[in-house]
């Protein structure tokens, strides 16, 4: 796929990693339609975040496509006394990156470049939180781009969708780095979920992996693929 201008351009190559084994996907059932107005919505990816960042003991990035909804799920997660070190990737942010990568269980607050640019091999990320899916944000190419196509069903299954499935995959790929790397990705986007609009298509552009909706499942997992000492 090609877009005006500096757009993304999709190529694909099989990936070298064993994500059926090395991965698991959790896809949320407990969050309600985007929307960063809505004071439920922001509730309830705060608690399903805190909820998963328990799960994984930390080691854990929370990967939003907007600061202000990052913003206001870091101040409710921020007072809740979490057990683990909490930082912020801010723009131009250097030194909380380095901190969560050398930090035991931390958890890291990202948006922007995280989702494309940036490696974090090992159990330091072991938990990918994405909390939305990344469709890209109105501009006046896209406007323009509208107007090429018949209708916006068609502006949408030819163009918006398959852009924002690369920017998931390029996010997805930020959690397995190496051969060797094991680990969970949460999507709580609701459009992904069981009967969601977009979930067929988020499936078949993700590795193979197992899927569940049971945090049970992830407590599992990571106990059979991580060292005793990941735990402590």
């Amino acid at each position: 796929m090609e877009r005006l201008g500096n757009r993304l351009s999709e190529t694909s190559k099989p990936s070298p990693f064993n994500h059926r084994e090395n991965a698991l996907l959790y896809i949320s059932e407990n969050v309600p339609f985007p929307d960063q107005k809505s004071r439920e919505y922001i509730d309830a990816v705060t608690n399903e975040t805190e909820r998963l960042i328990r799960a994984s003991h930390g080691h854990a990035a929370v990967l939003f496509t907007s600061y202000k909804a990052m913003d206001m799920v870091w101040e409710q997660l921020s007072k809740r006394g979490l057990p683990f070190p909490l930082y912020r990737l801010d723009k131009g942010g250097v030194r909380e990156l380095e901190r969560f990568k050398n930090g035991n269980g931390s958890v890291l607050f990202a948006a922007g470049a995280l989702w494309e640019g940036i490696d974090i091999p090992g159990d330091a990320l072991s938990m990918l939180i994405i909390v939305k899916l990344p469709f890209q944000v109105p501009d006046p190419i896209g406007e323009y781009e509208q107007t090429l196509y018949k209708d916006m069903f068609e502006y949408k299954s030819k163009l918006v969708v398959p852009e924002m499935l690369i920017k998931l995959k390029q996010g997805f790929g930020r959690l397995i780095r190496k051969e060797d790397d094991t680990g969970v990705v949460a999507i709580l986007d609701s459009r992904a979920a069981n009967g969601g609009a977009y979930r067929a298509r988020v499936l078949s552009a993700l590795p193979d992996c197992r899927i569940t909706q049971n945090i049970s499942d992830i407590d599992q997992f990571l106990i059979h693929k991580k060292p005793a000492d990941y735990f402590k």
